[in-house]
């Protein structure tokens, strides 16, 4: 008994692409933007932050700043997934996306330009309003 096997390999398989790391994936202008986009939004958050923080306390006002952060984080991290996976084509998941990072820089100025100063003072100098 003879046998005879014959492989005939049609194309090669191609080498794999090196996954990008995270920081080659940031977008720079893209932030750079919605943080200047962001900045006349995060006015009316940062009042409503700043008033709690004089009127009722410095802790209240950050869990308040905490929370929406929170949230607007992980509506972020969906809407980003949802437009890497849509059709190039559409622009509804990229403008929600866009929209939701936008409203995430306005959080996040907000807090950072109400809170952190106030709090740093009260901690060095333990002065308190009254």
């Amino acid at each position: 008994m003879d046998v005879h096997v014959r492989v005939t390999i049609g194309t090669p398989i191609p080498e794999p692409q090196p996954e990008q790391r995270w920081w080659e994936r940031i977008r720079i202008g893209y932030n750079a933007g919605l943080i200047v986009l962001a900045l006349p939004v995060s006015g009316p958050w940062a009042w409503v932050l700043a008033s709690v923080r004089d009127d009722e306390s410095l802790a209240g006002a950050w869990v308040m700043a905490a929370v929406p952060i929170t949230v607007l984080a992980l509506l972020d991290n969906a809407r980003r997934a949802e437009a890497t996976g849509a059709n190039p084509d559409l622009w509804g998941p990229k403008a929600r996306a866009a929209l939701a990072r936008l409203l995430l820089w306005a959080a996040v100025l907000a807090t950072v330009l109400t809170l952190p100063v106030t709090t740093l003072v009260y901690v060095l100098t333990g002065v308190h309003p009254a």
